[in-house]
């Protein structure tokens, strides 16, 4: 290939200056090649490309329509190997990425908008989950990474990932609950209650071993994978339930988060691929959410909604 690119170019550069010495000259080369180089391009295309005599050298009409399609297999040929190196260097190709609506709701589209302005060459495609199937299209390439919770990615073989930002699980309560005031409590105060809690997923087993440090085994309900449909549960008094601090997003009137303050309560949002995922356009989606220092800002978040100095 690169030979006969090779010879694409010589021939380009004779047409253009119609001078075998000029021409070999411009290309560091012999005439005598350039002459034999011709010639074999003529032989294999059946054409005649040049009228030569001694006094000067012309394009014949086959050699002008040459001309043309030589400068476009080019052209093309270039723009191709350029698309090549791009992706190689992760400057070009595709990225698909998966998250959960709420956890990214404060930084996503930041995010996405740095991300297509530094590198327009990448085709960015965003697909929405719930978090029982985003790992499931990990493992399965459907996307190349996914931001998600540390719950439910801690005992997937196969998977890396990155804490974006800390978060907390909340009891959430129906308003007129007897702690529905409360700032922060402990599972200890809601032995009596029933939970509405989704099986299986990472969550559940997060939730399982809280309850068992507390002592206690909880009656629970099933609930719904979309946590809007838990807060409804939750507002119409089928019982409470534990949830990331994130998805207040949802927030009826009818409820109210209040903080668990047990330990093992803490919770990442985390962006998550296969380690054997070679897409070069996931380091620089690592770099940009590094870039926009989101587990600091969190934080500073969460100490001014708690009343804490930013020195403390």
């Amino acid at each position: 290939m690169e030979m006969e690119i090779k010879l694409l170019r010589e021939f380009i550069c004779l047409a253009e200056h119609l001078n075998f010495r000029e021409a070999a000259k411009k290309l560091y080369i012999a005439q005598p090649v350039l002459s034999r180089h011709i010639a074999e391009m003529e032989k294999e295309l059946d054409v005649q490309l040049f009228i030569r005599n001694k006094q000067s050298v012309k394009l014949t009409a086959i050699g002008h329509v040459a001309l043309e399609e030589a400068k476009g297999i080019i052209r093309r040929y270039e723009e191709g190997m350029n698309r090549i190196q791009l992706a190689k260097s992760g400057l070009a190709g595709e990225l698909k990425i998966g998250f959960l609506e709420a956890a990214v709701k404060e930084f996503f589209s930041s995010l996405i908008i740095n991300y297509r302005y530094d590198y327009p060459n990448i085709d960015l495609q965003m697909i929405q989950f719930n978090i029982g199937t985003l790992i499931d299209a990990i493992l399965e390439d459907k996307i190349d990474a996914g931001f998600t919770l540390s719950c439910n990615i801690t005992k997937v073989p196969g998977i890396e990932w990155k804490k974006v930002y800390g978060d907390v699980f909340c009891v959430v309560l129906r308003s007129d609950h007897p702690l529905a005031g409360e700032e922060r409590i402990s599972l200890r105060q809601l032995t009596e209650e029933t939970f509405i809690i989704e099986e299986p997923s990472g969550v559940y087993d997060q939730l399982l071993n809280l309850f068992k440090e507390s002592g206690f085994a909880p009656q629970t309900i099933p609930r719904s994978a979309f946590p809007e449909n838990v807060l409804l549960m939750v507002e119409t008094g089928l019982g409470v339930a534990i949830l990331p601090r994130h998805l207040n997003i949802y927030k009826r009137p009818g409820v109210n988060f209040i903080e668990l303050e047990d330990e093992g309560a803490a919770v990442d949002i985390v962006l998550a691929w296969k380690k054997d995922n070679t897409n070069p356009a996931i380091p620089i989606l690592l770099s940009e959410l590094e870039s926009m220092n989101l587990n600091k800002s969190k934080e500073k978040s969460i100490n001014k909604s708690e009343g804490k100095s930013e020195e403390a």
